[in-house]
């Protein structure tokens, strides 16, 4: 069995990893960590859950602590020079569980770590930065925000970690990790992390690392210890179904994912309405109301969790057994990473998929690259959670269907009949037959009834009422004929132009 000590690590990180109980390196730390700690590039892709984290943090902590920031004589180490090691993150939730793991591993020495994100107070992260971090985890958006106000200074920092490195170096992201590698010196180590590396993206990060080391183990795939299912119903019952996953079956540890903030909304007022214990997680929400959300569904007081994809990358909530994708995400990466929330703390877990009409075609190419074999399942028995407006709703729809379909065979019927009862020389004849009486009678009153409409119409153009009076002396006005050259005008004639 593999273990730490072929790494040489120094005994304050290796107290750090027995005190969190972790003895045996995972498959991506043992690929990585030859070559970062020996200070080279790396890319490190792997599934969730199989300690991403722990990969760059451990040779982070063992840099940290080989090379500490010069001393002043009887004075406090300069702030700036003491911060060396930036990881960046792509949400805030990510940011802090990094710097709570390494403020785990750092514990017994004098190292010392801290989050920055946005959606909370500037002044509390400015004093931590200026009372002196060595390690410093941070969203892009606030880290530029500090760096702007003069807080914070990137001039001593050696070692970049980008974690989750494909959202990072999206569009969106990109310009502001342009601007904060501008800021650091070229003489520096860089490790990208992530589950997936799509092929541009990998372009991208080609243009930051020298000759990266790449770490692989089973990349852009779905872990194999959670079971995947797919469930086929159309968008209005998918409410009814998620209850009878969860409420029907006497489910905890929930996360159901939804495609947009709005529809995660919907989700959670539905549950709470059922009785169920429900946390809201999206982008709108302030990162107190993220945060006390997390904590109480982690701690088992709440039984499900609603999130859109801000909770999909990084979170590591040992409480998640199931995970419900309401509704597909956009890429197959993002599925990986919602999949792999699935018994991340260990263990084996669920996964269902929920998948409308029109989401099949999605659907088949997500299936095609997932790396593992989804079954398709039958819903569960979902009408009873579903309200009565809706049942009847449904009901009258199967009704009008089936009635459509009698009607339909009784035509059918007919038309046969009718064909098998004309005579064979009614068959052969070409000539149209004359019009009976009765019929010259029906094509009377039918052209009377025209007219009628026709004149109604007319009468209710010129008497209505959306001209007001006021519209209809225009139009009246505008009728009347215009006065010959020479003449004066009279009460309500228009003169010629």
């Amino acid at each position: 069995m593999a273990t730490f000590e072929p790494f040489s690590l120094n005994p304050l990180v290796l107290n750090g990893l027995h005190r969190m109980g972790i003895t045996t390196p995972t498959p991506i730390q043992e690929a990585s960590l030859p070559a970062s700690l020996e200070l080279r590039d790396v890319v490190g892709l792997a599934p969730t859950g199989t300690g991403k984290t722990l990969a760059y943090t451990i040779p982070l902590a063992q840099r940290l602590l080989e090379n500490p920031p010069p001393k002043r004589k009887g004075r406090p180490v300069d702030p700036a020079k003491r911060l060396r090691t930036l990881v960046l993150c792509p949400v805030r939730e990510l940011a802090q569980q990094v710097a709570e793991e390494a403020r785990t591993l750092f514990k017994g020495s004098v190292l010392r770590s801290k989050a920055v994100y946005g959606k909370s107070a500037l002044r509390p992260q400015r004093d931590a930065i200026e009372s002196g971090v060595d390690l410093l985890v941070g969203t892009p958006g606030r880290l530029r925000e500090l760096i702007d106000c003069g807080s914070l200074s990137l001039a001593h920092v050696r070692q970049v970690v980008v974690d989750e490195a494909d959202r990072m170096l999206d569009m969106g992201f990109l310009p502001q990790v342009r601007f904060l590698l501008n800021r650091i010196p070229d003489e520096r180590q860089m490790m990208f992390f992530s589950a997936t590396m799509p092929a541009p993206i990998a372009e991208l990060a080609a243009q930051f690392l020298r000759v990266p080391f790449r770490a692989e183990i089973s990349a852009n795939t779905t872990v194999s210890h959670v079971g995947q299912s797919s469930i086929h119903v159309s968008d209005s019952v998918k409410v009814p179904v998620v209850l009878a996953l969860t409420k029907g079956a006497n489910r905890r540890g929930v996360i159901v994912f939804s495609r947009t903030r709005r529809r995660a909304g919907w989700v959670a007022t539905a549950l709470r309405r059922n009785d169920l214990s429900v946390g809201l997680v999206h982008g709108n929400r302030s990162q107190a109301q993220r945060q006390n959300a997390i904590e109480r569904f982690s701690s088992g007081d709440l039984a499900i969790l609603v999130a859109t994809d801000v909770a999909a990358r990084g979170l590591h909530i040992p409480a998640i057994k199931t995970v419900i994708n309401y509704d597909l995400p956009v890429s197959i990466e993002e599925y990986v990473h919602r999949v792999g929330r699935a018994a991340h703390g260990g263990g084996v877990g669920d996964a269902f998929t929920l998948v409308s009409p029109r989401e099949e075609d999605h659907w088949k190419r997500f299936r095609s690259v997932s790396g593992t074999r989804v079954q398709r399942v039958d819903p569960p028995d979902y009408e009873s959670w579903m309200r009565p407006v809706d049942l009847e709703r449904i009901a009258r729809a199967r009704d009008g269907a089936k009635a459509l379909r009698k009607l339909e065979l009784r035509k059918s019927h007919t038309g046969k009949q009718a064909a098998k009862s004309r005579s064979p020389h009614q068959k052969s004849s070409s000539a149209a037959p004359a019009s009976a009486p009765g019929d010259d009678r029906a094509q009377a009153a039918k052209a009377a009834l025209d007219g009628r409409k026709k004149k109604s119409s007319k009468k209710k153009k010129k008497d209505d009422p959306k001209f007001g009076a006021r519209g209809n002396a225009t139009r009246r006005l505008s009728k009347q004929r215009p006065i010959k050259r020479g003449q004066s005008p009279g009460s309500g004639v228009r003169p010629s132009k």
